[in-house]
């Protein structure tokens, strides 16, 4: 069997303002890092080629559907291939994720099939002073997404990367568990942990409150789909929903009480 890998998978629309330390801090992590791009409009495009001049491991891709962000890492089910979703909202703690690595390849969570690590839904970062402001998982939800596929055979169709479609693990895979660090590891002792900048402004394009969530491409594209079949009922119950924080974003990553945490391993 080859040398277990690391892909990076990171789906982006409009996320200039994190995506270079998004990209950076899980650079020495991954071992192929690839970013497919959901027609950004704003400098996203622009600060991901810059990158990808300077880092091999990088690959840009400008992408028509967000099915095309699971398109790409299909071809690794089966093989000894660890893949890690990420978003241009997430912010990973680098010092962590090496010594998380070690682990990983070293095999020790080769029977798993998901791996859900610490959160830290922000509200705000403070970079002067090193702090962030949020909600920790539990009792929020964690969305740290890092897929063994060697314990699969397929996984394809589906409408967005690492979303539904059809999943087939190997014949002598029945039920893969789950890995869920983040019921057992406190914030403070976790090595999988991220920033998740969900409430907070991503692009330099966006005039919103600092507070509200945003679709994500798939829901981007389903909405702008129904305001161009004149369908203005969904498209305003699909858009207004975050707008006035009634969203399964609200609901699942605001639980709990809001904390301030020290965030100088991840600058």
């Amino acid at each position: 069997m080859h040398a277990t890998q690391i892909i990076g998978i990171i789906l982006v629309r409009n996320e200039d303002i994190f995506i270079k330390n998004v990209i950076n801090n899980i650079s020495q992590f991954c071992d192929r890092i690839i970013v497919t791009d959901h027609q950004s409009n704003d400098k996203t495009p622009e600060i991901i080629k810059n990158l990808a001049e300077k880092n091999k491991k990088i690959n840009y891709l400008r992408i028509q559907h967000p099915k095309e962000s699971h398109t790409v890492i299909e071809q690794y089910a089966g093989t000894n291939t660890w893949i890690f979703a990420v978003d241009g909202d997430e912010i990973y703690d680098p010092e962590g994720l090496a010594k998380f690595k070690k682990k990983l390849i070293d095999g020790k969570f080769n029977d798993y099939w998901q791996i859900k690590g610490n959160v830290l839904n922000c509200t705000s970062i403070n970079y002067k002073d090193k702090i962030a402001r949020g909600y920790l998982s539990p009792p929020a939800r964690s969305m740290t997404k890092l897929y063994n596929f060697s314990i699969i055979e397929k996984w394809n169709n589906c409408p967005q990367r690492i979303h539904a479609g059809d999943l087939k693990f190997k014949k002598k895979i029945k039920t893969p568990p789950t890995l869920e660090l983040f019921k057992n590891i406190e914030w403070d002792d976790a090595h999988f942990r991220c920033l998740h900048t969900v409430f907070m402004q991503r692009s330099s394009k966006e005039k919103r409150f600092i507070t509200s969530t945003r679709l994500n491409p798939a829901e981007k594209m389903s909405a702008d789909q129904a305001r161009k079949r004149n369908n203005h009922i969904k498209y305003l119950r699909k858009s207004l929903k975050s707008y006035f924080r009634l969203d399964w974003k609200n609901k699942k990553y605001k639980k709990g009480k809001l904390t301030v945490k020290s965030i100088a391993k991840f600058l």
